[in-house]
């Protein structure tokens, strides 16, 4: 009969065999990653309510952000794309104090990155139909340089567009570099109880990754959520709503950036 190994790590469905545990240093690249990045500052208790009282909310700003992943090192160079929205917070436990991003949800457009990224990095990942980043469209058309969309069952529920990109050159440049270079993304795992309320597993998580910036350029542009009712989709329209209902109250420069993205997962951990 089958047995658990506790020097394994296994992955569900567990009962065809573990795997040893990845060394500490290991990391896993996206080769060949392109961004798109919306600041945007709303109202800070609305944006409260979204994060658990072990933060504490550092600027009243949501990040919204779009990723095409491709020359991915665990998917044998394979690709998927990414919805994503954060918010800058500081973690304050018991041991440890520490800033970053905590994530809000993360759409992607394959399963096996959101059944890795949810129960074993605490990563809210869910799905959508994410399109690539569309770039310079014919000018007659008058449409953006870049846009992209992400919809569910046809039902079309954020719009992301950039105009007039610029290049960023030298010491800001240089500044957005070593700011990417290493960044804290906070989760929460959660398993809820397999009858009745309350949870099997409840917990905040450090997830470190970084970004090696190759290119950046700042633009203008608009990112547009658009509510959906309760049958457009079924188990994400009260989230999407959610993200809809935050007044925008002023914008920054919209973000392009390429380069190679770098996760950590063997580093990730419960925070206490």
């Amino acid at each position: 009969m089958f047995r658990f190994d506790e020097t394994k790590t296994y992955r569900m469905p567990p009962h065809f065999g573990g795997n040893d545990p990845a060394p500490p240093g290991m990391a896993v690249y996206n080769r060949d990653t392109t961004g798109l990045t919306f600041t945007c500052t709303t109202e800070a208790d609305r944006l409260e309510r979204f994060i658990p009282d072990c933060f504490e909310l550092l600027r009243p700003d949501i990040v919204f952000g779009f990723g095409q992943l491709r020359e991915i090192d665990w998917l044998a160079g394979g690709h998927y794309n990414v919805v994503t929205a954060d918010v800058p917070v500081r973690f304050v436990g018991e041991r440890d104090r520490i800033e970053g991003n905590y994530n809000l949800v993360t759409w992607e457009n394959r399963a096996t990155p959101i059944l890795g990224g949810r129960e074993e990095n605490g990563v809210p990942k869910v799905y959508a139909e994410i399109e690539d980043l569309h770039a310079w469209p014919a000018a007659y058309l008058g449409g953006p340089d870049y846009f992209t969309n992400a919809s569910y069952d046809g039902n079309t529920f954020v719009r992301m567009e950039m105009r007039d990109p610029r290049p960023v050159k030298g010491e800001e440049f240089a500044a957005l570099r070593a700011s990417m270079a290493s960044v804290n993304l906070f989760g929460w795992r959660y398993i809820p109880n397999v009858s009745g309320p309350g949870a099997a597993l409840s917990q905040p998580i450090l997830y470190p990754q970084g970004f090696e910036l190759g290119a950046a350029w700042k633009g203008t542009g608009a990112i547009e959520w658009i509510r959906l009712a309760p049958w457009q989709n079924p188990t994400q329209f009260h989230i999407i709503n959610a993200l809809a209902d935050l007044p925008i109250l002023g914008m920054g420069s919209v973000m392009l950036t390429k380069g190679t993205a770098v996760l950590k997962p063997s580093q990730g951990r419960v925070l206490e």
